[in-house]
């Protein structure tokens, strides 16, 4: 009969212990921005569901100053440590979006437009210096965006070591 009161006051202790988690919401917007909430928000893409479930404190340990201040500043370095990720993973992600936008506009701008063919004699057209400076342009702006996700990268990776 003891061995029943046990795992009952275990799964009291449990059951108080999940009380008091807390679910946090991690949503994508549709303009590619990542969200952390407590509540759901509509429009707005799940990506994932936390359970933060608080620490207990050791029991009978007495704490000086010193260890609190030093574990309250660890903290304040783990805190900034993931906004900083965060923010990397947002700018990764906007970089990604970038060079697909220009990589778009660039399959799109393949055609010529109008006024940038020019005719010979015989009836026939050749491309002209228009054209070229079009997808030139074109090409530089995926190179930008490109040279753009990969400093975020890199961006990331440095704070990940």
């Amino acid at each position: 009969m003891t061995t029943i009161k046990g795992i009952v006051a275990i799964a009291f202790a449990l059951s108080a212990a999940l009380a008091s988690a807390e679910t946090v919401y991690k949503y994508r917007r549709s303009d590619g921005t990542v969200v952390y909430s407590d509540a759901p928000i509509q429009g707005a893409k799940l990506i994932g569901r936390f359970e933060l479930v608080p620490v207990p404190q050791p029991q009978g340990v007495a704490r000086g100053d010193r260890s609190q201040h030093s574990e309250d500043l660890a903290g304040e370095r783990a805190e900034q440590r993931a906004r900083a990720l965060n923010a990397a993973d947002a700018e990764i992600k906007a970089a990604e979006q970038a060079l697909r936008d220009a990589e778009e506009r660039q399959q799109a701008g393949v055609e010529p437009l109008p006024g940038e063919r020019l005719g010979n004699v015989g009836g026939r057209t050749r491309l002209g210096p228009a054209y070229f400076e079009r997808q030139r342009t074109m090409a530089a702006e995926v190179d930008t965006a490109r040279a753009r996700l990969d400093e975020a990268y890199r961006l990331r990776n440095e704070l990940r070591e």
